[in-house]
């Protein structure tokens, strides 16, 4: 009933503004480019890995084995056909815009939870879906999709009140997504954790063991895979001589090596560019290589203060935690591509929304102000469209 409700309102809005109509539709024929263009960086990774899986039967990378994360690897293979492979990587390809419509559908609900009027919900999801990183990387082969759909699964479900076991298991399976994904996101442990132990406090509080023993199970079974999978990876980091590893960064550099590099203050040996801090205003720019300290910083302070002043709020308060332990997750790993943070980007939005609400400014004036940027952001893409065109006709 909620959804249809929810489908029929999004229908209704996109049916009298047409202009955020327009500007969405552009944008998704933007990322349609993205279908037809060579593999490039990271996706020939990632798609020689799932053509071992289909051929050899092995998660290697060349001809050693691999520890890179399965999610993207495995997500090719099922698509991979022999005979046609550029055929499997448009199929794998447009399974993303299935992966964007869930993750903008829980992200819509989770707005729509905290009581953020039908037009401000739609202007975070316009800025989003316009914005010129995600045009660039949500239909191409890196793991951005599954993370921002499986990130909103997460928060959506982690955001409700836990009413029965099975509950619990809409809380874990996106985790176990997340960190199969992108290693990074298993700080979210301590979240789960967190609101899982308050589940089991209020049940022992009225002797429902019953109920504590089925959570208990549902909880490991859920996070069978996990443990597999670290199971693997400790094994092959520890005795064996692998490929490509995501765990290379922690071995050949010290912590403050990467802490360094995480914040901003270095460049890692790894990536071409100073990432951290000074690259956050690139997911905000259409503007590609940008770095500043001062706009970044001062971007970073606006969004923060706009959940600390609304703190109290539980689905905020832990929506904000979720942001800041993701931030410095990457910090830690010495990391910190504007890709990175894509998944979070609502969230960025909605701290600036906030902040905006704390001024005492009218929706109205947010409204407009999203629809303006959203129009330059179209603009900007439309010109990259004929570039590109150009460039491969």
């Amino acid at each position: 009933m909620l959804m249809a409700v929810t489908f029929r309102n999004t229908l209704d809005f996109l049916k009298h503004n047409k202009l955020i109509t327009f500007l969405i539709f552009l944008s998704l024929l933007s990322m349609l480019r993205n279908l037809f263009l060579p593999l490039s960086g990271d996706e020939l990774t990632y798609a020689n890995i799932a053509e071992n899986i289909m051929l050899r039967g092995e998660y290697a990378f060349g001809e050693k084995p691999s520890t890179i994360t399965p999610s993207l690897p495995f997500q090719i293979a099922f698509f991979f056909t022999k005979a046609y492979p550029f055929l499997g990587f448009v199929m794998a390809k447009l399974f993303n815009l299935l992966l964007l419509f869930v993750g903008f559908r829980y992200l819509f609900l989770f707005l729509k939870r905290i009581q953020l009027s039908f037009e401000v919900i739609c202007s975070i999801i316009l800025l989003s879906i316009v914005n010129t990183n995600f045009v660039l990387w949500s239909l191409r082969l890196y793991p951005e999709t599954i993370l921002f759909c499986s990130f909103w699964i997460f928060i959506y479900y982690l955001t409700r009140e836990i009413n029965k076991p099975k509950d619990i298991l809409l809380i874990i399976l996106p985790f176990v997504v997340l960190i199969l994904t992108r290693y990074v996101f298993a700080v979210f442990g301590i979240l789960v954790v967190y609101v899982i132990f308050n589940y089991f406090k209020n049940q022992l509080r009225y002797g429902n063991y019953q109920i504590i023993y089925k959570s208990i199970l549902y909880s490991v079974i859920s996070l069978l895979p996990v443990l597999f999978w670290f199971k693997y990876v400790l094994y092959l980091e520890s005795d064996i001589d692998i490929g490509l590893s995501y765990f290379n960064r922690f071995k050949d550099n010290d912590i403050f090596y990467n802490l360094k590099a995480g914040i901003g203050l270095i460049k890692h040996d790894e990536v071409d560019n100073i990432n951290g801090i000074p690259a956050f205003i690139t997911l905000f720019l259409p503007i590609t290589g940008f770095r500043n300290w001062i706009l970044s910083i001062l971007l970073i302070i606006t969004f923060c203060s706009g959940y600390l002043w609304n703190f109290k709020k539980d689905n905020l308060r832990i929506l904000f935690i979720a942001i800041l332990l993701v931030m410095l997750g990457l910090v830690f790993a010495g990391t910190g591509f504007s890709r990175y943070w894509l998944p979070m980007l609502p969230g960025f939005l909605l701290g600036f929304y906030l902040f905006f609400k704390t001024l005492k400014l009218k929706d109205s004036q947010f409204i407009i102000l999203a629809q303006i940027a959203a129009v330059i952001y179209v603009v900007n893409e439309l010109r990259l469209d004929v570039k590109i065109l150009n460039d491969y006709l």
